[in-house]
């Protein structure tokens, strides 16, 4: 398949990249990674008529600042596993990069390609609602954090305006070591999830004192379990093992899509399995310090 006609551009500095991509609006696309957009446009599922190519921009760092970390919209996925920062305050975003599909994805795909893609099934937009992380856009008209709450608003759509691109996203610090566990479930490893789960908790003296979950597969974004988060916080650790009830009680809540490959009373079913073994996991991962 060949895409549609465009015009390709390359971008100087930020500045020069906001200008074109305010000039052509909603003909306009930013280019880095290509995994994604260039794939769709192959398909002509997507057929922008101008390409802005921003892979000279100095958007590929990783740096704590304050009491967040930030991650450039150029990081590669492949950048996550061998990030120091990433690996002593996030581990489990280092787990479910790793589960982005092949190492060539990894190799090339970018954090800002990921989150603008807003696959539904794709593991940085469900690792961003993990983490409540903040999206930082910008645009001709200046620059505008969005809480990745309101981020996502569909399969494939997001809060970006015309003319505005996603530069960095951050994530705030953990308030002590934390710990979880990423699971998901594909036909084949590196293909697109049929569903996923995340976990991520803080404890102390045993007490799970803050607990993040959140999940794949059930909408066409990325959700979080709010009823279920409250019905562990202030719990033993070791409740973690025994959740089901409460797991139960989240996933009949859920009405996840169903499609040619799993009808959506499989996905709930298999959102609750995952949910059980990651919760187990990240309970024995704290009893361990690990």
């Amino acid at each position: 398949m060949r895409p549609a006609p465009f015009a390709y551009h390359r971008a100087t500095s930020l500045e020069h990249a906001l200008a074109l991509l305010a000039e052509h609006g909603e003909d306009g696309r930013p280019l880095a990674g290509g995994q994604s957009l260039v794939a769709m446009m192959n398909l002509r599922l997507a057929r922008p008529r101008h390409l802005v190519d921003i892979n000279d921009l100095p958007l590929e760092g990783i740096e704590q600042v304050g009491d967040v970390i930030r991650i450039g919209a150029l990081v590669r996925h492949e950048r996550y596993l061998r990030d120091d920062l990433v690996a002593r305050y996030f581990p489990v975003i280092r787990e479910g990069v790793a589960c982005i599909g092949h190492p060539t994805i990894r190799r090339n795909g970018t954090t800002g390609g990921s989150l603008s893609h807003a696959d539904p099934s794709a593991e940085l937009p469900l690792l961003a609602r993990l983490h409540d992380a903040t999206i930082v856009a910008a645009s001709l008209r200046g620059t505008r954090r969005i809480a990745s709450a309101d981020f996502f608003r569909g399969a494939y759509e997001t809060a970006l305006e015309p003319g505005e691109m996603l530069t960095h996203v951050e994530f705030t610090l953990p308030n002590s070591r934390p710990f979880g566990a990423f699971l998901e479930m594909s036909e084949r490893r590196g293909d697109f999830a049929i569903a996923a789960v995340a976990v991520v908790m803080e404890e102390e003296a045993g007490t799970i004192r803050k607990i993040a979950i959140a999940c794949s597969g059930a909408s066409q974004i990325p959700i979080r379990a709010p009823g279920l988060e409250a019905a562990l916080a202030g719990q033993s650790v070791t409740a973690l093992a025994v959740a089901g009830s409460a797991i139960d009680a989240f996933t009949a809540t859920l009405a996840p899509p169903g499609d040619i490959v799993a009808t959506s009373d499989h996905r709930r079913r298999l959102i609750a399995a995952l949910l059980a073994r990651a919760l187990a996991s990240a309970g024995e991962r704290t009893r361990e310090g690990r």
